[in-house]
């Protein structure tokens, strides 16, 4: 009897194995017949978006600015991977001064020269930061006349574009720092500020935001709406202007740098995911507030790919990690 108790043991534990081992084989077939985890398949569209990028890339790249020529690198093997569609920036395009003109050295330097992978010769739309203000915002606008990919036909505008599945994304490309009171107090406007009517601004995006019937809209802009980076962090004078309208008009998304690191965040009660892009070039400590889903000092910039169903965006640093993803589903 003991024998034939210690014999059924052991065809179970053989049995719980087997199924254990088909189990196991089973899952690992799923996981590499699947799509690539940074796409949602072929109906989907993809593209890029990278903040806080420009640090004159190829001048003593060992020296000034190792951290954007790594992510330049980068960028370009995940644009071939994913067959990106465009590039969305941030801003910051050129830190420091920004430029002087459309025939600044500095064009070559920091943009052609790092970005000119070939599948990086795509469309880049281009959103301003502060430290453009610096500099002349007239000459970024002077040579997207003259680029064949540097997209700006002014300090804010829309697009809209659709998904292999037909759907219908509206991109608002926004400027964000005529809103920050800082500048505007700032007694030389060495922000070059002055002027900038934000009331505008807003009647604009209200006005695109009525008109659309898009099934996903996306904000871009610089400054973050929330932050818990260690630099700036949350810039109220947006959440009190752009955060309701936002939520007013279905704003599924909105992307926005000025801290350099990675985060997502999502306040309580608001319907709309908020992910901080900033990690172009450099990075500065970070760290976790009540909104804050992920955060990272990292170096890197985010992949989104669209379908009718779901978006999803994917923080991919200079090494090529995919070192977060979330899903936004309707």
């Amino acid at each position: 009897m003991e024998r034939q108790s210690s014999l059924h043991a052991c065809v179970m534990r053989c049995a719980v194995l087997t199924v254990l081992a088909v189990a196991s084989f089973a899952a690992m077939h799923a996981q590499s017949a699947g799509p690539d985890r940074l796409t949602l398949g072929r109906g989907s569209l993809n593209f890029l978006v990278i903040s806080d990028w420009g640090r004159e890339g190829i001048t003593d790249t060992a020296r000034k600015a190792p951290g954007q020529m790594k992510v330049a690198r980068q960028l370009g093997v995940t644009a071939a991977r994913v067959n990106a569609s465009f590039v969305v920036t941030c801003g910051d395009n050129f830190h420091g001064r920004g430029v002087s003109s459309a025939a600044d050295t500095l064009w070559q330097v920091n943009y052609e020269g790092p970005y000119s992978n070939r599948a990086l010769r795509i469309p880049w739309y281009i959103a301003l930061g502060n430290h453009d203000y610096y500099g002349s915002v007239e000459a970024e606008l002077q040579y997207a006349r003259r680029s064949g990919r540097w997209f700006q036909p002014a300090r804010y505008f829309a697009f809209t574009r659709e998904s292999p599945d037909s759907s219908a994304i509206l991109f608002l490309v926004l400027d964000s720092t005529p809103f920050v009171e800082e500048y505007r107090r700032e007694a030389d406007d060495r922000h070059h500020v002055g002027g900038q009517d934000t009331a505008a601004q807003i009647r604009w995006l209200e006005g695109t935001l009525s008109r659309s019937r898009a099934r996903w809209k996306l904000a871009f802009f610089h400054h973050p709406v929330y932050s818990s980076g260690s630099s700036h962090g949350s810039t109220v004078e947006l959440q009190r202007v752009f955060r309701p309208l936002f939520e007013q008009y279905h704003v599924d998304a909105c992307f926005s740098g000025h801290d350099h690191d990675l985060q997502h965040s999502h306040p309580e009660g608001s319907p709309v995911e908020y992910f901080g892009v900033g990690g172009g070039s450099e990075t500065r400590p970070v760290g976790r507030a009540e909104f804050t889903r992920f955060s990272a000092s990292s170096l890197g910039f985010g992949v989104v790919s669209v379908t009718r169903r779901s978006l999803r965006v994917t923080f991919v640093n200079e090494k090529g990690e995919h070192i977060y993803s979330h899903d936004i589903r309707k």
